[in-house]
């Protein structure tokens, strides 16, 4: 009697031929970044030790080999290239703004050794150890609980699956969500254990001022600052321009760079008419944030929190309407993932 058995179960093992494009292009596009972070790190190191002639050149010399890597490391994959472009862009806007600050740097609190210290300043977006720094913290997130706010938001995105996915204020909450669930979700993994919450809760925000400034994330709340804010700020009263004009400009400028910044950033995976949409969703949100601020200031009411809701998910519905996206997550082609242009 032969015990071998004829029984023959087939284990399929061929991965998807997009996701083995995208596995490969992340991999490489990843390695191509690790000698421009080095050399970034360094030029930090020597900062900090007060050697400001290699400093600068080390800067200048990872600023370069970012911006080289994108042109010799072409991406055919679109969301690859755009993660690319992402990083390219946070890299710029991090050395830019060290560069703008490397005079007068945050202080730690402590004394760590310089190479524990480099490392904080390439790694901390927000300064988060240090003093000054840039996390927006309102009273009522003083004891947030960011786990548990962020199964919240999940949950809600879930729950509006269960909609009409063609209503546009559906979809544009949704693209939302889907922000704050990934960047959230990178937080949980990633940060530091005295790293604050990134975003505030979605669903209860009260002005333009107050999402813009407490309840979306703060990322890019340093380089905003250093590279467009203060330098508008302060210098145009110098020209005779009144401060409450110098300031709503400086704010101005600082959502003009962050419409140049996800445009870049978005380019490989966007039609020219998305890209507008999304530029101009970061402008009008400026004039809307600084129209708000003349007519209202710091006061509260129902009316400024009405009238933020609907601007805010106006802008986001109208930009979401030329982007294409899939109805609801069940329309997602994971067998497409590389050729996404919406």
């Amino acid at each position: 009697m032969n015990a071998t058995s004829s029984l023959n179960f087939p284990i399929t093992t061929t991965i998807s031929p997009a996701f083995e494009k995208w596995g490969h292009e992340t991999i490489r596009a990843t390695a191509f970044f690790l000698i421009p972070t080095e050399i970034f790190y360094f030029s930090i190191y020597f900062l900090l030790k007060g050697q400001y002639g290699k400093y600068k050149k080390l800067s200048a010399l990872s600023l370069v080999t970012f911006w080289l890597s994108s042109w010799m490391n072409p991406i055919s994959c679109g969301p690859v290239a755009a993660l690319r472009n992402f990083a390219v862009a946070i890299a710029t806007l991090r050395l830019l703004d060290i560069y703008a600050r490397h005079r007068s740097l945050p202080q730690l609190r402590n004394d760590p050794p310089i190479w524990k210290h480099a490392f904080l300043l390439l790694t901390e977006m927000r300064y988060e150890s240090f003093t000054p720094n840039f996390v927006r913290v309102p009273r009522s997130q003083e004891t947030f609980n960011e786990p548990l706010q962020f199964a919240i938001h999940v949950a809600i995105f879930c729950a509006l699956q269960a909609l009409p996915q063609d209503w546009a204020l559906v979809l544009a909450f949704e693209v939302q969500l889907s922000i704050y669930i990934i960047w959230t979700a990178i937080q949980l993994l990633v940060r530091y254990k005295g790293s604050p919450a990134l975003f505030g809760r979605l669903y209860a925000v009260e002005s333009l001022g107050d999402f813009w400034s407490k309840t979306w994330h703060n990322v890019f709340s340093a380089p905003c600052a250093s590279l467009a804010y203060d330098p508008i700020r302060q210098n145009l009263p110098k020209l005779g321009v009144s401060i409450p004009i110098a300031r709503s400009m400086g704010i101005l400028a600082a959502f003009f760079l962050m419409a140049a910044f996800h445009v870049y950033a978005l380019a490989p995976m966007l039609t020219d008419r998305a890209l507008f949409r999304i530029g101009m969703f970061f402008v009008l949100n400026g004039f809307a944030t600084v129209g708000e601020a003349m007519v209202w200031g710091r006061e509260d009411s129902w009316v400024k929190t009405g009238l933020a809701w609907v601007t805010e998910m106006s802008l986001a519905a109208w930009t979401a309407g030329a982007l294409g996206i899939p109805r609801g997550v069940h329309g997602i082609k994971w067998r497409d993932i590389c050729e996404v242009r919406i």
